[in-house]
């Protein structure tokens, strides 16, 4: 494959095998790719309500952030959201789903888990003094402490929306965007 470059973007001529063999990997690719796009990139899928389509969700976000330094975190925080979907909602019934949306930038990145609604509202848990810390309800803090920035909306009528946004910049911690 051969590629030539124009202000904004690389052009590419097909021909090459994988799809891309010339082009060399990393940042400074993925930031003239952005640029020629003119902004963010999105994402979405629908999983099927069971517990191994966690694993399936996580795999997804790990792919599309895997050149950041970041893929980890959003991986975890994608199974914590998507473990929470089908645990705390409808979505984990039967013919229940969820779905995993990818919002992309150049330095931000929001992974959303939409559930089916049901249960309460996701909130992050406030631990009190000498309160045993048990293995489940610290998930949502987990993913704030990660997150630049996290969030719900929605209800149980209508369904939630469960979103952490992520600081991509390198050498960046995790609480600014």
């Amino acid at each position: 494959m051969t590629g030539r470059e124009n202000a904004d973007a690389i052009v590419l001529d097909d021909g090459g095998r994988d799809g891309f063999p010339g082009l060399p990997p990393g940042p400074a690719l993925v930031r003239r790719w952005w640029s020629g796009l003119g902004g963010p990139m999105l994402w979405r899928r629908n999983f099927p309500g069971r517990e191994d389509q966690v694993t399936a969700a996580r795999k997804m976000v790990r792919l599309l952030l895997e050149d950041t330094a970041r893929a980890s975190d959003a991986e975890w925080i994608t199974a914590e959201l998507a473990a929470n979907a089908l645990l705390h909602s409808r979505s984990g019934l039967g013919g229940g789903f969820f779905l995993v949306e990818v919002l992309r930038g150049l330095h931000m990145a929001r992974i959303t888990v939409y559930d089916l609604g049901g249960g309460g509202t996701p909130a992050v848990q406030a631990r009190r003094p000498g309160q045993d810390i048990g293995e489940h309800g610290h998930g949502l803090r987990g993913v704030r402490q990660l997150a630049a920035r996290a969030g719900v909306r929605g209800d149980a009528t209508t369904g939630h929306a469960v979103w952490a946004q992520l600081a991509l910049n390198c050498g960046a911690s995790a609480r600014t965007a």
